[in-house]
């Protein structure tokens, strides 16, 4: 064995690295390493080359407040001089704080939270703590789903052909449809009607698998993200929640992507006024600076296990280090008002991406809340032909999309063109500007005419 301390770190030594050493997420590995980030500032980040280009998609919609915010490093510096973790079992300062703090920004009585290292980990925990309250297995999901790539949650992920390759496990899964106007599978273009039809099914579906005696709940991403930013009709949540109630049966809402301020609201959910059973989160919890995230329950909920055994855990729970980065991020949201501005930049970023479709032929429609906008890309903009097939994520070579993206890297900008729908997802740090977004919208009105080329005119 060579001396540890003395790896080569070279720039062929690091490329060779990365493609001899390690695997890449939700790809063919790669025969040559990818750019590598050397910095990072508010919405903006430097690479080996010395190229500063801007993120468009708050990298996979975590860093809300941007990159480096130097109040938050700060905490970091000064936890990890005091303590870095500590065994679960006990108190730690920030862990304590961090679940006030989420109860106060919260809606409704959710109040009892479990912590993890992220999103899927929230979602694992959310459908255990679902079937142990209720003492049932099965769980509702909608197609076009994605809920994180452990076991469970890609189970979970319906309709995304990542799961394809999941043995299904931890749950027995329900299938029903989301409402999606532009695609409904009702055959109806009018967004009420495809979500009262979608509420309907679902009804049946629980009913007709068990209902209060077999079902114990359904998890949903309020805004289907990577999947095609696909933004509900205002009657659904509302009626999806009254069938819940109905039946007796838990809802899951996954905010991994839209909690904290994405869509100019704390939690999408606060849009339609709806409580759900548990909540999830991840990412805008701590921006990514460290992994964390968390499973919030109601207060009937979280009193039930004072009775009964909370069976779960993990050695990292409510980790020091993550939970002190989390109460430094929280309250910068309402300091700088950064939910606000997400309304407001969000409807501005929604109206320069309207523009797009005027002149683009390739593009089919744009929709979104908040600072969460997604483009959807087609062949023939009259018969909706989409852009890619549905398996083309998962098949090698390339397609439009990736052509996509690699031309908005050259021009200086990313966006969530990698994931696997038809859409591309607009999703820059909430500290954005108006002058930000112009510069954004006009690399991908010269991007775009690489799908055009794919369109019919």
């Amino acid at each position: 064995m060579r001396d540890l301390s003395s790896i080569p770190a070279t720039k062929p030594d690091l490329d060779a690295y990365e493609v001899d050493h390690l695997f890449h997420s939700w790809a063919y590995q790669p025969k040559q390493s990818p750019a590598r980030v050397v910095s990072a500032k508010g919405v903006r980040f430097m690479t080996e080359d010395g190229r500063e280009r801007l993120d468009f998609s708050s990298c996979f919609v975590s860093h809300n407040i941007g990159h480096q915010d130097p109040r938050v490093v700060k905490a970091i510096k000064d936890q990890a001089d005091t303590l870095t973790s500590f065994a679960p079992p006990f108190s730690n300062r920030p862990r304590a704080l961090l679940a006030k703090l989420l109860e106060e920004v919260t809606p409704g009585d959710l109040s009892r939270a479990f912590l993890t290292v992220g999103g899927t980990e929230a979602n694992e925990a959310a459908i255990k703590i679902c079937h142990q309250f209720t003492g049932r297995r099965k769980i509702v999901s909608r197609y076009r789903s994605y809920h994180g790539g452990t076991a469970t949650s890609m189970s979970a992920s319906v309709g995304d052909p990542r799961s394809w390759a999941q043995v299904p496990g931890g749950a027995e899964i329900i299938r029903v449809p989301q409402p999606y106007p532009y695609r409904c599978m009702f055959g109806t273009t009018n967004p009420t009607d495809c979500a009262m039809r979608c509420v309907a099914y679902t009804d049946q579906v629980i009913e007709m698998e068990g209902g209060r005696e077999k079902v114990a709940g359904i998890i949903l991403e309020p805004i289907a993200g990577a999947n095609g930013v696909i933004v509900p009709p205002p009657e659904y949540l509302p009626a999806l929640r009254a069938v819940c109630d109905k039946h007796d049966i838990l809802m899951i809402v996954d905010e991994v992507m839209t909690g904290f301020g994405r869509t100019g609201k704390w939690f999408a959910v606060d849009h339609w006024g709806v409580v759900p059973d548990i909540l999830t989160m991840a990412k805008g919890m701590t921006c990514g600076y460290v992994p964390l995230g968390a499973a919030v329950v109601r207060k009937h909920i979280g009193d039930y296990f004072k009775d009964h055994f909370f069976s779960h855990g993990a050695t990292y729970a409510g980790h020091a280090l993550a939970c002190a980065t989390a109460n430094a991020v929280i309250p910068i949201y309402q300091q700088d008002r950064l939910v606000e501005n997400a309304a407001t930049m969000g409807a501005y970023l929604v109206e320069r991406a309207q523009t797009l479709a005027e002149t683009h032929p390739s593009v089919g429609e744009v929709r979104g809340l908040g600072l969460f906008v997604g483009i959807e890309l087609v062949r023939n903009r009259k018969t909706k032909e989409p852009l890619i097939p549905l398996d083309a994520k998962i098949r090698p070579g390339a397609n439009p999309k990736t052509e996509l993206a690699k031309r908005l890297f050259e021009l200086g900008m990313i966006c969530m063109a990698a994931n696997p729908s038809n859409s591309i997802a607009l999703a820059p740090p909430l500290i954005i500007t108006k002058d930000e977004i112009d510069e954004g919208i006009a690399m991908l009105d010269e991007a775009l005419q690489v799908t055009d080329a794919y369109a019919e005119r």
